[in-house]
């Protein structure tokens, strides 16, 4: 006997939950689905034959940035600079 696959839209669930989509929407329409995403600011879920497999979440704007770029300005920091010729 087959399972039933739950049918999930390619939208919000309700207004505070997260946006459902299935591994096969996000591998034909990522740049879509990121932007969504992003402009939502709701973490997505993402399912495989109905259930929950990943989730994807949106950041801040600058929230990356302001996390990596001190901690890669303190490795350079600590580079010897290259050998002048």
């Amino acid at each position: 006997m087959a399972m039933a696959r739950a049918q999930y839209p390619s939208s919000w669930v309700a207004e505070d939950d997260a946006l459902i989509y299935s591994v096969r929407e996000l591998g034909r329409q990522a740049a879509r689905i990121i932007g969504e995403i992003e402009n939502s600011g709701k973490p997505a879920v993402i399912t495989r034959y109905g259930r929950f497999v990943a989730t994807i979440t949106p950041l801040a704007p600058g929230q990356l940035e302001s996390e990596v770029l001190p901690e890669m300005a303190r490795q350079i920091a600590k580079q010897e600079p290259p050998p002048t010729r």
